[in-house]
């Protein structure tokens, strides 16, 4: 199977419609089509159905899309290598997940453009699980998540700590600390940020009271916070640089342990430590965590 016809699916996958995967491949539909039905021979399945004017994947496409999403970052990886070596610039990808992506300080990227020239930086968003995955495959340079995972081909730089504490909308009238009763009794909006919180949350949660809303996005809970004039856990890197920031309060929580911060790791696999560009984005990193 070639770049273009995976290439070609995964734009359909992503556009859900032909004419448009068409125009930004800039070829002919009918070229689409023909990619479309070449993969699925590959395969000798259907990846594909269309039904009612809309594209959806097959139970056999699901399982083969990210092992195909994969494939491709391997091969936009092959090429960037290719072009880094004929164009001798400073080349680096760094994954992370939207949320870190927003408690990072700017001023890191904007030094490793400004220093090395001609530079070309690629930030690319993903989540955790799939960033430590890429960092293994070499089709990202650095993952930025918040649990190191435990592999000896990979390793890590602490760059930074995360903390937590309960917010609620201004308006909202709660004057002394809370507990899980008082939260139960407001709307409280919940975000589990990861196994510390989650594993504090068990401990202390004795009345094992329930939120009345779960989300799974950082801006989502800041967002309902505002709308519903509620009250949930925030991270306080999100609400600083949140528009809403002057909306919220910060207000005391009554428990036996504080809410454990969180410890955002650089990733990167040790057998490339040395490598030229490797080594000058590390030293940037490990700088600013210094100073």
């Amino acid at each position: 199977m070639h770049y273009e016809q995976i290439r070609t699916f995964l734009t359909v996958v992503e556009l859900k419609n032909f004419t448009k995967t068409a125009e930004v491949l800039h070829v002919t539909q009918s070229t689409v089509t023909a990619r479309i039905q070449q993969t699925e021979a590959f395969y000798g399945q259907k990846l594909l159905v269309r039904h009612k004017g809309n594209i959806e994947l097959t139970a056999i496409g699901y399982k083969l899309l990210p092992l195909l999403q994969r494939q491709m970052d391997l091969w936009e990886q092959t090429k960037k290598i290719a072009e880094e070596e004929l164009e001798e610039s400073f080349q680096i990808t760094i994954s992370a997940a939207y949320s870190l992506w927003r408690k990072m300080n700017t001023k890191i990227i904007k030094e490793l453009h400004q220093v090395h020239q001609p530079a070309h930086i690629h930030l690319r968003t993903d989540h955790s699980s799939f960033v430590i995955q890429h960092v293994l495959d070499g089709s990202t340079d650095f993952g930025i998540v918040y649990n190191k995972p435990m592999r000896k081909e990979i390793s890590s730089i602490l760059i930074q700590q995360d903390t937590f504490h309960l917010h609620k909308h201004k308006d909202l009238n709660i004057s002394k600390p809370a507990g899980f009763q008082e939260l139960a009794n407001q709307t409280w909006i919940y975000l589990n940020w990861g196994r510390s919180f989650q594993s504090w949350m068990e401990n202390e949660n004795e009345q094992r009271a329930k939120p009345r809303m779960e989300v799974g996005h950082s801006d989502l809970a800041i967002q309902f916070i505002i709308d519903l004039k509620g009250i949930g856990f925030l991270s306080d890197t999100e609400v600083n640089q949140s528009d809403y920031a002057d909306c919220l309060e910060q207000i005391e929580f009554k428990s036996k342990v504080s809410i454990p911060s969180q410890s955002i790791f650089l990733l990167f696999k040790e057998s490339r430590r040395n490598e030229s560009a490797m080594k000058a984005t590390i030293d940037i990193f490990q700088h600013h965590k210094q100073a």
